[in-house]
């Protein structure tokens, strides 16, 4: 594996980016099978971890995890669901309800702002309309368990009613709020991410992808980065990160929208 010390380099290759941190999704499977064979490994994580690992993931068996604020059921995590289905993975979705909510964060803007997407025009372009359903200046830097929508629904209750909305069964999906997990082995990002990561190396393959530019480049330099290299010195392994959606495209807001079909679920007057 590449150097991981050089953060400013891998910054501004994304190429570099990739093949430092991301595995492709048949070799992360791969992997993760021959790791959960290694007790050894397991013993030396959870010492790692002090013993201490969410409760979703504590019976060893091939997760797929979304790492997200709040899920919903975007086109970003639709996408997720489908790989689950077809590679034969479980999908944990591990939550985070104490964080803060923020406009200039792009995934938790889209929580207040939905993005409809309605196909393509005639010229090509996706079609979308953003509804905003949340009032941004009552709550930018609030926990997001406090949120309520525009008509006073929870924001973490209104995500969750829309799975079944776009086909979802609740029941076969996962959902854990990681707060208080990730309370306990920090109070800031800097200070649990190290250890969020460890539970990549053995217990599950992570899905996600890392902007480079803006709030969220800063977040990859200043804190994914340094923790990635942890872990690796650590253990002599890299978490298990697989891209989600395709790389080229990871920045089109698409990803971050939602089928129509929710829109008559949004109740503003």
């Amino acid at each position: 594996m590449n150097k991981v010390d050089d953060y400013d380099k891998i910054m501004a290759d994304h190429r570099l980016f990739n093949q430092v941190v991301y595995t492709s999704l048949t070799e992360a499977i791969k992997i993760l099978k021959e790791r959960q064979k290694d007790k050894g490994l397991r013993e030396k994580i959870e010492k790692l971890l002090g013993g201490d690992i969410p409760e979703p993931l504590r019976k060893i068996d091939k997760y797929g995890i979304s790492s997200k604020q709040v899920a919903t059921p975007n086109f970003d995590t639709r996408w997720f669901l489908n790989l689950m289905k077809e590679f034969s993975l479980k999908p944990v979705f591990l939550e985070y309800y104490n964080d803060k909510f923020t406009s200039n964060n792009s995934f938790k803007h889209s929580l207040g702002q939905l993005i409809v997407y309605d196909n393509l025009n005639k010229k090509g372009e996706h079609k979308i309309k953003k509804i905003t359903i949340v009032d941004f200046n009552k709550y930018n830097g609030k926990p997001i368990k406090d949120v309520l929508t525009l008509w006073s629904e929870s924001l973490i209750d209104f995500h969750k009613r829309l799975f079944k909305v776009c086909g979802y069964e609740n029941e076969n999906l996962c959902f854990y709020d990681e707060s208080n997990w990730l309370k306990k082995h920090g109070d800031k990002a800097k200070d649990y991410y190290e250890n969020d990561l460890l539970l990549y190396v053995y217990h599950g393959i992570l899905f996600e992808n890392f902007l480079l530019t803006g709030d969220d480049g800063n977040f990859v330099k200043n804190i994914f980065l340094p923790a990635f290299e942890k872990v690796y010195n650590l253990t002599g392994l890299k978490p298990l990160i697989v891209p989600i959606p395709p790389m080229d495209i990871e920045e089109d807001t698409c990803w971050l929208s939602y089928d129509k079909r929710i829109e008559p679920y949004i109740k503003i007057k």
